[in-house]
This record gives C-alpha cells, sequence and structure tokens, in this order.
C-alpha cells in the first residue's frame, strides 16, 4: 500500500508538471519511481536464513495471489496480446484465452503437486516423484527454460526504456539485468516474490490506465474493456495458417503451465498453503487484465498504428498517438519496465536455487552444509546474468522467437511429467528421464539446425524450405521454431507413455494370442476354394484346341531286344504249342530255337 501512495503521488507530480509547462525530461523520470520501490523492498527483506533464500519464507495468502498476477504480466505477454489481438482478431483472443487456462494449471495443478513432495525447487519436486536421475536432468531443462527468456525480457525492457529516456537499448537492459540481480543477491527467492507483490498493482494499473483514458470519450463509464464490443477486435490483419495457431495454443497452455517461475506458491514455508479463493482471485485478475488488450488492438488502428510494422509501438506509442496526456504514456513505460524487473528477478532467483540446490547438491557435493549451498545459490546470480548478457550479444533470435522457444523448451520437456507423468502409477523412473531428455533435444535441435545451419537442415534433414519469420526460421513439419515445443511434448509425452506401460503388459500372453490368431488365419484361408481368374478362363475358350502328334510306324529293322526281368516266376514253354500273338505294332516274334529244330529237314521229309 506504501509503495501504490508513493506511485499514486508522483503520478500527480508528473500530471502538474506537464499541465504548468516544465522541462519535459522531469517527467520522462517517472519510471524510476518503481524501480526504487523495488531496490527499498529487496533491501528490506534481505536474509541469510536458507528458507528465505531458496523457499521464498513465510509470506502472506493475498502477497501470493499479487504474486501471482505480477508474475503472469511479463512485459512479452502485455505486448504480444495486443499484437495478437491486431493481427489475429478472434484467434488473438483466443490465445490470450489458452494463456489464462495455462495460469490456472500452473497454479491449481502443478504448484499443489509440487507443495505435497516438500520440495524446494521444481527439479527437486521431480526428483522426489520419479526418482533421483530426475533431478538433475529437470534442472537442466528448468535453466535452458528460463535463459531464453530472460534474454527476451531484458532485450524488450531495454528497448522501452530506450523510448522514455533517450538510453542505448543495451545499457538500459544492462542497468535493469544489474538491479534484478542485487535484489536477488540480498535476498533470494523472497526478495524476487516481495518485489513481484509490491509491483504486481503498479503494473495492473499502469496497463489499463491508457485504455480507460481512451474509453472516456467514447462512453460515459470509464471502460478498459470496450474493445471486446468492437467488431474490428474479431476481424484478424494477417492471415495466419489454422495449424500455427494450433501449434500456438499448445505452446501457451503446456508451456505456461509448465514455467517454472509461477510454481513458486509450492515453495512457501508457511504451514497452510495460500487460500484457494485468494489464488483464484490472482488467475481471474490477470485475465481481466489481459482482457483490455483488444482495446489496445482497436484503438491502435484508429490511431493509425500498423502491427505488422510497429508491434511494439501498439502499446508504448498508444498514448501519444491517441493524444492522450504525459501521466499515462510515463505510467504505461513505468509498468512496462516494471513487469520486466518483476519478470528478471523470477526467473534469476529461480536458476540460482535450481542450480545451488540441485545441481550442486546432487552432482557435485550431496552433503554441502547449508551456508555453502546460499554461497552457491548468489554466485549462480551473476553466472546467469553473464548468460543472459552474452547471449543478448550473440543476437541468437528476435525477442519473438526467444519467447516462443522458452515456450516450446518447458512444454517440451516438463509439461509431459507435470501434466501427466505426475499422476500416473506405473510412470517408472527410466520413463521420465528419457521423456525429459527426448522433448528437450528435439526441441534444442530443432532451434539450432533452423538458425545456424539452415542450408544443412533444409536440405538433408526434411525441414522444409527455412524461411525467416516473426518466430524464427522455420523448423520440422513447417512450423517456427518458436513453435516447435508441441512437437518435443507429443514425443516425450509418447515416450512416458511407451516406457511405463508397455513394460507392465503380459507379452507372453498376448504373443500366444497372437500365434493363434494367425494359425485361424491360415485355417481360414486354406478352406477358401481356389477360384481361377476370369482373365484366365477367357484366354483358355479363345485358344484354338491342340492338335496331338501321333507316333509315327516303326521300320521293319532289327527288332528291339526287350531285357527279361531279373526276377519273377520264367515262362514254361511246350512243344508244339501256338506261337505268340504278334505285337500290336506288327513286328514279328523271335524265332524259338526248338522250332527251327522241329521244322528241320527230317521234318520236312528231305
Amino acid at each position: 500500500m506504501a509503495a501504490f501512495v508513493i506511485v499514486l503521488a508522483s503520478l500527480g507530480l508528473v500530471e502538474a508538471l506537464d499541465r504548468y509547462g516544465a522541462w519535459p525530461v522531469l517527467p520522462a523520470l517517472f519510471p524510476i519511481v518503481p524501480l526504487a520501490v523495488a531496490a527499498v523492498v529487496a533491501l528490506r527483506v534481505r536474509s541469510l536464513d536458507f528458507g528465505d533464500i531458496m523457499r521464498g519464507g513465510k509470506l502472506g495468502s493475498v502477497t501470493i495471489a499479487w504474486a501471482v498476477v505480477g508474475t503472469a504480466l511479463s512485459t512479452i505477454v502485455l505486448v504480444a496480446a495486443p499484437v495478437g489481438t491486431a493481427l489475429g482478431g478472434g484467434r488473438g483472443l483466443i490465445l490470450v484465452g489458452a494463456f489464462v487456462v495455462g495460469l490456472a494449471l500452473a497454479t491449481f495443478v502443478v504448484a499443489p503437486s509440487a507443495r505435497s513432495v516438500s520440495a524446494a525447487t521444481l527439479a527437486e519436486a521431480l526428483g522426489i516423484r520419479f526418482g533421483a536421475p530426475v533431478r538433475a536432468v529437470a534442472a537442466l531443462a528448468v535453466i535452458l527454460t528460463l535463459l531464453p527468456l530472460l534474454t527476451a525480457e531484458a532485450a524488450l525492457a531495454g528497448t522501452v526504456a530506450a523510448r522514455m529516456l533517450g538510453l542505448p537499448p543495451q545499457l538500459a537492459a544492462d542497468i535493469l539485468l544489474g538491479l534484478a540481480a542485487l535484489g536477488c543477491v540480498v535476498g533470494g527467492q523472497r526478495a524476487a516474490i516481495a518485489i513481484t507483490a509490491v509491483l504486481g498493482p503498479i503494473v495492473a494499473l499502469a496497463y489499463l490506465a491508457p485504455v480507460t483514458a481512451a474509453s472516456i470519450g467514447e462512453t460515459w463509464l470509464p471502460m478498459p474493456w470496450v474493445g471486446l464490443l468492437d467488431p474490428e477486435a474479431r476481424t484478424a490483419a494477417a492471415r495466419i495458417p489454422a495449424f500455427v495457431i494450433t501449434a500456438f495454443i499448445i505452446s501457451l497452455v503446456a508451456g505456461v503451465a509448465a514455467m517454472p517461475t509461477l510454481a513458486f506458491p509450492a515453495w512457501q514455508t508457511a504451514r497452510r498453503p495460500a487460500a484457494r479463493r485468494h489464488l483464484l482471485l490472482g488467475v481471474a485478475g490477470t485475465a481481466v487484465i489481459l482482457l483490455a488488450a483488444p482495446s489496445y488492438a482497436v484503438y491502435g488502428r484508429v490511431a493509425g498504428i500498423d502491427a505488422t510494422i510497429d508491434p511494439l509501438g501498439l502499446v508504448v506509442s498508444f498514448p501519444t498517438r491517441v493524444g492522450l496526456s504525459a501521466m499515462p504514456a510515463v505510467l504505461l513505460i513505468g509498468g512496462l519496465i516494471s513487469a520486466s524487473l518483476i519478470t528478471l528477478s523470477m526467473g534469476l532467483a529461480t536458476i540460482a536455487t535450481t542450480v545451488g540446490q540441485d545441481l550442486y547438491g546432487t552432482v557435485v557435493e550431496r552433503r554441502a552444509p547449508t551456508g555453502r549451498r546460499i554461497f552457491i545459490t548468489r554466485l549462480s546470480i551473476l553466472l546467469a546474468v553473464a548468460a543472459v548478457l552474452g547471449m543478448s550479444r550473440l543476437a541468437i533470435g528476435s525477442i519473438a522467437m526467444l519467447a516462443g522457444v522458452a515456450l516450446s523448451v518447458a512444454a517440451a520437456s516438463l509439461a509431459p511429467l507435470l501434466l501427466v507423468g505426475w499422476r500416473m502409477r506405473r510412470a517408472t523412473t527410466r520413463a521420465a528421464v528419457a521423456a525429459i531428455a527426448v522433448g528437450l533435444w528435439l526441441t534444442v535441435a530443432n532451434v539450432l539446425l533452423a538458425r545456424f545451419v539452415p542450408d544443412f537442415a533444409g536440405r538433408f534433414l526434411g525441414m522444409g524450405t527455412v524461411t525467416p519469420s516473426v518466430l524464427g526460421p522455420t523448423g520440422w513439419f513447417g512450423l517456427p521454431v518458436g513453435l516447435s515445443g508441441p512437437i518435443g511434448m507429443v514425443c516425450g509425452l509418447a515416450t512416458l507413455l511407451g516406457l511405463s506401460l508397455l513394460p507392465g503388459l503380459p507379452w507372453p500372453l498376448i504373443w500366444l494370442r497372437l500365434r493363434h490368431a494367425a494359425r485361424r488365419l491360415k485355417r481360414r484361408l486354406a478352406q477358401q476354394p481356389k477360384t481361377v481368374p476370369a482373365s484366365a478362363t477367357t484366354t483358355a475358350e479363345a485358344a484354338p484346341p491342340p492338335t496331338l502328334a501321333m507316333p509315327e510306324a516303326p521300320s521293319h529293322s532289327a527288332p528291339i531286344a526287350t531285357p527279361a526281368a531279373l526276377f519273377g516266376p520264367l515262362p514254361a514253354f511246350t512243344r508244339g504249342s501256338a506261337p505268340p500273338p504278334a505285337s500290336a505294332s506288327g513286328s514279328k516274334p523271335d524265332p524259338d530255337p526248338d522250332d527251327a529244330l522241329a521244322t528241320g529237314p527230317a521234318a520236312t521229309g528231305t
């Protein structure tokens, strides 16, 4: 409440300076006020306690609800919601709804499941549920999820601050990263949650104020959601394929539900968790704030802001193009920078606790004392900042691509276990490790191949024509690499189900049944009469009957002697008996020696 009063008082001062024609630089310094408030909050909650650094300490239920709102409303979300509505029309509203559904799953499904095992990090919760080998792989997935998200958030915050303060974008991003790192080093996870809870109402006010002021001129009641009633909010400015929208919806629901920074209510050391009604109000408040995005799209289109050419200007340049005073403009810029500070603080704290609690405490030194783990955690914050600065200097991809990759990695690696595998009794350690590894490898490989070796990927890996888009180059199945999460999620889920359910099946009985079914099929096929094809019958009828070749009569040459049988009765010969009959062929029988003697000279009377 004190921070909110300070912000309102500074806004009144900005309005007074603008009305009386003060130096324009003074109103532009308003975004420094929320940052100073965040620094004071971080210093007030400084601690060396393990529960405060790693788990966030004891915070009230209402504080947790506002922290849910602040964590969900990152600068990328606040800019992407109006842009998606301006480009996709009704489909953009569906994407906003998908984001809210993912936030509800993270708050009411993932966080209670993680709290039930009394863990300090998401990787530790997965390790307790599925086995120790899963912990290190899950920690790697958490780090690879948050690094591109923090890089995109820092780059966007630098661009926004540069438009208002006139600083170079990279310098503004570095200053914001340093402020977030300072708060996390001083207070750890508790400082990050406290900053989120304090700045959450300020971000909500900053986002709703410009469209509320613009709606006053048209309606008698301030309505920041008046854009929902306009038919232009449901018309699309760009043709987006249906399969891209489907992949985007899956990435939003699964990626937001598995986002490690949104599971922070599970790490509280209080005995009682946050009240369910307060968490429900937090999710509903986030939905109410995001439903003002169509008003930005409608009013921005009327003011001549083209979302396809200047998507960031649809929000940042909105107060100036619509004709509002300096107060809504500086408030909106301050809210966007505060949202980036929230995301950076929560991301750095989550990475640091994952490294100190999971990687160092599990892989390097399992019996490390508490003080050493806290030191490694604070050192990890500086290493994470260095990694984010290195990725921003390398210019790996655009802001939209990096944010999409973060969602894709979370959806492909963590979502199958958190949304499906957690409630599977047959889920094994091997299946959990394989599910995370398959989803993570497919997503990271898709991004790296399409980004750095597009020719090789397009020619030899079946990735199609690798063409640039707002979400990165095209990868497998014609999807941008920023939307490669559904591919890895489907493969990871199939791996989890296959390795968990298939080994438990009675394979000998299944094999016997298959053999029995094969034998029955074989018998049925053998009993069926063989039918002659009709073509063969027609051919046989059309062909002329064959002529039989009659054997020629043998010549009266020397008779061929037939060998007598080796065994069998010998024929009995009688003198004067009739000669044997002639053969059918007409040949003469062989002469008998006894007949020759009987027909000699004595027999003839000569």
